[in-house]
């Protein structure tokens, strides 16, 4: 009778258990999620003050933009991301930022030697380079907020 209990103690502390694991599966993806967003708000929040300011077309604030989009990917270089689709989202925020910061420092360079023709060119692939982003933040914000599929079922003790 009392190894009976015991088994029964047993089963529901593995079960317990491995619903403890579920959820630190659970949390460990909505920190992930939540890191990688922190640092694509905040870029967000930086591009559009600069697009606001009213300075779009001198050097300077375009050297901002560059210094974003750098911190950006720094940033997001640092957030570890295990979660394989996260982990994708964040592949690509990266590309996007290295390459917009590509786009940009070439397009400093256009402005310094007062080639309109490439600074047209330069703005043009700006565009270009920051055009995913729309798509990439509504994912992004999509697959965070979807719950995880993984799921306990405890086990009966008759």
């Amino acid at each position: 009778m009392k190894s009976f209990k015991v088994q029964q103690v047993a089963t529901l502390a593995t079960a317990i258990a491995a619903s403890f694991l579920t959820v630190s599966c659970t949390s460990s993806k909505i920190t992930q999620c939540a890191n990688t967003i922190e640092v694509v708000n905040q870029t967000v929040v930086s591009t559009k003050a600069i697009s606001n300011s009213g300075t779009k077309g001198d050097i300077q604030t375009i050297e901002k933009l560059v210094e974003i989009f750098d911190k950006a990917a720094n940033d997001l270089e640092a957030v570890n991301v295990s979660d394989e689709k996260l982990n994708t989202y964040k592949n690509q925020f990266l590309a996007m930022y290295k390459g917009t910061t590509d786009v940009t420092k070439q397009l400093i360079v256009s402005i310094k030697e007062r080639k309109s023709t490439k600074v047209n060119e330069g703005l043009k692939k700006y565009a270009s380079s920051v055009s995913p982003e729309l798509d990439l933040v509504t994912g992004l914000n999509q697959y965070c907020q979807e719950p995880d599929k993984k799921s306990v079922s405890l086990v009966s003790i008759d």
